[in-house]
């Protein structure tokens, strides 16, 4: 069986299976995860949400982005005090 992942190209970027991250959630499953860390911190650079959560970069934003959608979520400018305490989340 072949699994078809479609990608809306917003970013530019390469995007495609890496042998190294083999774990396997739906973007469902990825929502509520960064639903629940930016809950718990309120506030966290992609960055910081990318390496907890050791996946693709993309597939980060596409679950912000979906979240931004339906208005749980808003994007602003990141202020010093979220880079202060960066791997605590």
């Amino acid at each position: 069986m072949v699994d078809v992942i479609l990608l809306e190209d917003e970013e530019g970027v390469v995007k495609g299976p890496h042998h190294y991250l083999v774990k396997r959630s739906s973007i469902e499953e990825l929502e509520d995860k960064v639903y629940n860390l930016l809950k718990e911190r309120s506030s966290l650079p992609l960055s910081t949400l990318w390496r907890v959560l050791d996946c693709h970069l993309w597939e980060i934003v596409a679950a912000l982005n979906r979240l931004r959608e339906k208005g749980l979520v808003e994007e602003f400018e990141a202020s010093s005090e979220a880079y202060s305490e960066r791997e605590k989340p």
